[in-house]
């Protein structure tokens, strides 16, 4: 967030009973008017973590995202959300903080509320900032591995159930041709060994393609965003033809949609890379990044991106990246 000072991020609930409500998931809207606001969050117990993304609407290209960590206070029903790093940073943000409260508009489920940029955010100082976003996904934009790793060290330890023990029953076997005597049978006794199930579930380690595009997703969040364009939607369906720019140099590129991994380590020349797409029906927002590979013999890595709307609109684009910054067009999907 474009402020002046460092601190935490505040969610304040009104419940209709004493539990704290589940609000994982992707919460978009904007603070003042004037900055987009994106809140991603994970929700286990009473615990929660996650991160946030936010730009400023007259210049996309000024945004941040930030990882936070927080809590339930179930006393006073509020949700208490710190931010602690940045994920990437334009130059000129910091961590945010802000009270919201929870409603209900038109259907929606709202939070809305205002942000205080001061340290002494307690203390009521500071000049309000106006906070509303709604819900769109009951799941988080993106989980990366920092999120993931929160998580582990956030839920409850697993109670393994240790298997009963079970003594051995006594058997008498039947004899054959008893042998008639004046002393007692003897009783013979034979242990039965029984074999408790397994009561631990096995674990599948994940396949081979999950880890690669998990290693990549890492890498670029490690660089920092520049985008093209911000092109306003009226159908699902787009499709993207993506050239090298000039030059045919060697340029190579890896295309991530909303986070995933759609094209890896592919060669861009003058035959085009045809990206067929249907925009995800959970968020009004998308982004396609463009993630250099290489610089190529001419650096930077340039491509041309020709974008078409199955409604006969074509849009011409030249993108930049280079080995610390990615390029980024975002898509803004608004139904006629």
């Amino acid at each position: 967030m474009k402020r002046l000072f460092t601190i935490s991020l505040f969610l304040l609930f009104i419940a209709k009973n004493s539990c704290a409500q589940n609000i994982t998931g992707t919460w978009e809207g904007d603070l003042d008017g004037e900055e987009f606001l994106q809140i991603n969050i994970i929700q286990v117990g009473d615990k929660i973590c996650g991160y946030t993304w936010d730009y400023v609407y007259k210049k996309s290209r000024d945004y941040c995202k930030a990882y936070f960590t927080g809590s339930y206070d179930k006393k006073n029903d509020v949700w208490f959300l710190s931010g602690y790093s940045f994920m990437a940073n334009s130059g000129g943000h910091v961590l945010m903080q802000l009270r919201l409260r929870d409603e209900i508009e038109d259907g929606d489920m709202i939070l809305r509320g205002f942000c205080r940029t001061k340290p002494s955010f307690f203390l009521g100082a500071g000049d309000p900032i106006a906070v509303k976003v709604k819900k769109v996904s009951n799941r988080p934009y993106i989980i990366t591995d920092v999120m993931k790793d929160c998580v582990k060290s956030i839920e409850p330890p697993k109670k393994i159930k240790t298997p009963p023990v079970i003594t051995p029953k006594k058997i008498t076997p039947p004899q054959k041709n008893p042998i008639q005597n004046n002393k007692k049978d003897s009783v013979i006794t034979a242990p039965i060994i029984v074999k408790p199930r397994d009561s631990i579930t096995k674990i599948i380690p994940p396949a081979k393609k999950i880890e690669l595009d998990t290693n990549r997703i890492n890498k670029t969040n490690e660089r920092i965003n520049k985008v093209i364009s911000r092109i306003v939607v009226n159908d699902r369906k787009i499709t993207l033809n993506v050239y090298d720019n000039g030059t045919i140099d060697g340029d190579s590129v890896t295309i991530f949609y909303n986070g995933r991994v759609i094209m890896s380590h592919k060669r861009l020349s003058d035959k085009p890379l045809l990206i067929d797409l249907t925009l995800d029906e959970n968020t009004n927002i998308h982004s396609v990044v463009l993630f250099a590979e290489n610089l190529g013999s001419i650096p930077p890595n340039t491509a041309l991106i020709i974008f078409t709307t199955s409604t006969g609109k074509r849009y011409e684009l030249l993108s930049s990246a280079t080995l610390s910054q990615n390029a980024e067009l975002i898509f803004e999907y608004k139904p006629k």
